[in-house]
Formats: C-alpha cells, structure tokens, sequence
C-alpha cells in the first residue's frame, strides 16, 4: 500500500494522510500555548505516523513569502521544523509548488478571484472528492486540511491529466 501524507505548513496548516481506495485522514498542525507550531507535539505525530503507516511518503508544499510580508520568519520557522520531523522520523519527503499542484488540480488562481475565494473553492473540491469528511473543510479556517489533503491527492496522480472542476469556477 502507498501511503502519502499531504502538508500545508503554516499555522492555519494540516497533514492529511491519503492511499487510494481508503478514507484519508486529517490532522491540524499542533499549536503550543503561544500560538506558534508545537514541535514535540507535531515530532509525536509524525513519528506516529511513521509507524502507523510503513512506507509513507510527505509531499510538503513549498512555501516562500514575500517582500516585506508580516509573520515571514515565523512562517518558514514553521516549514524548518516541518522538515525537521519527517526527517528525523526517517520519512522521505518533496517540496511541490502551489502553482504545480493547483494547476494540476484544476485550482489555478481566476484573474478576479481573491485568495479567501480560491481557499474556498479547495476546501468545496476537498468536500467533492471526499464527501464523508465534508464536515472537516465546512469552516473558512479548514482550508489547510483541505488543501493538505489536495496536495496528497495530486502527489498520488502526478502523473495523470489535469482534474478537470469546472464547476468550482466561480460565476461572472
């Protein structure tokens, strides 16, 4: 069995574990008391996980901030100790842009489209796909398990054609 488990790093981040044929499973990244990411806490989950799931493999999405954007260092502090776990857990990872998989998943940015309206639509094509963990990706602030479990899914088709949801554009 192949096991890939998805992560979108951040504080509003997830890890979703997917195989083909099972009913995928979402965690939130673990917070500490201070707000920030909790790293025993997420080096407990993964290492759990690790032996939950032989042979798992992380797709982490590749993240980089912006000139001058707030909360920069905290963000990529985050994403090191992502890494950091799954390497000290002995789990193989790569890095996927979010250009890469939301085009793949038919995710790409509408030129009028806002970022809370392309985070809305991935946790609606989250719902479609996995229609059993619908209630996991009602909230605006599920985008991350949405999107983690997204990146999971486009990691285990790469190599497939573009999903086509045309149905999740929004309207005119």
């Amino acid at each position: 069995m192949t096991y890939i488990l998805g992560i979108d790093p951040g504080m509003g981040g997830a890890l979703a574990m997917y195989a083909p044929n099972k009913t995928p499973i979402v965690w939130d990244i673990p917070k500490s008391v201070d707000s920030g990411i909790d790293p025993i806490a997420l080096a407990d989950l993964i290492a759990r996980i690790h032996l939950t799931y032989p042979g798992v493999t992380a797709v982490v999405e590749r993240v980089s901030s912006m000139p001058r954007q707030s909360g920069a260092f905290a963000f990529g502090l985050s994403t090191g100790i992502i890494h950091g776990c799954l390497a000290s857990a002995g789990i193989p990872f790569e890095l996927v842009s979010p250009a890469v998989w939301k085009a793949k998943m038919g995710l790409t940015k509408f030129p009028t489209e806002t970022y809370a309206q392309n985070k809305t639509r991935a946790r609606a094509l989250a719902s479609q796909l996995f229609p059993a963990l619908a209630s996991q990706f009602k909230r605006v602030k599920d985008d991350g398990r949405a999107e983690a479990l997204l990146i999971a899914v486009y990691y285990a088709n790469r190599k497939q054609v573009r999903i086509p949801f045309r149905e999740l554009e929004p309207k005119p």
